[in-house]
């Protein structure tokens, strides 16, 4: 692993019993790049996050992550390196008795010694961030599908990450709130110089956010460069994933359309 990657996945290997989910797969993510992971239900995607933000361990294979090997980590050295890493689940997993200012409290208070006054000047910082100051005191119950997100999102930036994993981030996002949490994504990488690793399948999303692609299929990477290295590619599986995906947003940005229509008369 060298100084330039924030993450190197090497040979990695994922079994549930007798079921392979990865064989084989490799990634590279550079330091401060936005690097997308693609592929169809069932592909393994999910899998490699589960193995990079280290909630599973490879059957065979090995996990570098901002130099360390993850699962070679045990007690503070291993919880040392994942403080490092923030998260921004699909669903967003905020916790629905607390406030969106408890909430992105929540990891201050678990991983930090800071005083109270601090944590709440820190919380107030990433509310800012997200353009969530408005609806600090709001339960995630309140808020729009796009407001829990960025909420989430603040959460997952509480500890100033070196690396952001989001899985499915714009998951039940209108195209609209869509574009507008991948503008954040980049501003924030900007910004902070975070390393941003994205599990989608949103392909506007793709082209807006990526600098390079991970394509699996069946457990394996069939493609890895950038969007257009990618789809350029003569593979007719990876044709045909591209296809799909992009008949699938044209079917659901006319059904957005229809209802905007509908609800506008």
């Amino acid at each position: 692993m060298t100084a330039s990657e924030a993450l190197v996945v090497r040979g990695l290997v994922a079994r549930y019993g007798e079921q392979t989910v990865l064989d084989g797969v490799d990634l590279e993510v550079r330091r401060g790049e936005v690097r997308v992971v693609l592929g169809g239900s069932g592909s393994g995607k999910s899998t490699l996050l589960k193995h990079c933000i280290g909630l599973l361990s490879p059957s065979q294979g090995d996990v570098w992550l901002l130099g360390q090997p993850l699962h070679g980590l045990e007690g503070a050295e291993r919880i040392a390196v994942l403080q490092r890493i923030g998260v921004l689940f699909q669903s967003g997993a905020l916790l629905g008795s607390l406030s969106v200012r408890e909430n992105v409290a929540l990891p201050l208070r678990e991983h930090t010694d800071l005083p109270e006054g601090v944590i709440g000047e820190l919380v107030s910082l990433k509310l800012e961030v997200v353009e969530l100051s408005h609806a600090a005191h709001q339960l995630p119950s309140e808020l729009s599908g796009g407001m829990r997100k960025r909420a989430a999102l603040a959460r997952a930036m509480a500890l100033d990450p070196d690396v952001l994993f989001c899985d499915e981030p714009s998951a039940g996002l209108d195209p609209l709130t869509s574009a507008e949490l991948d503008e954040l994504l980049l501003r924030l990488r900007d910004r902070f110089g975070m390393t941003i690793v994205v599990v989608t399948h949103e392909l506007m999303s793709i082209d807006r956010i990526a600098d390079r692609v991970l394509l699996l299929s069946g457990g394996k990477a069939i493609a890895d460069g950038t969007l257009e290295e990618v789809k350029s590619s003569d593979h007719p599986e990876i044709r045909a994933y591209f296809r799909r995906i992009a008949a699938g947003e044209m079917r659901g940005s006319a059904t957005a359309l229809t209802v905007l229509r509908q609800a506008s008369r």
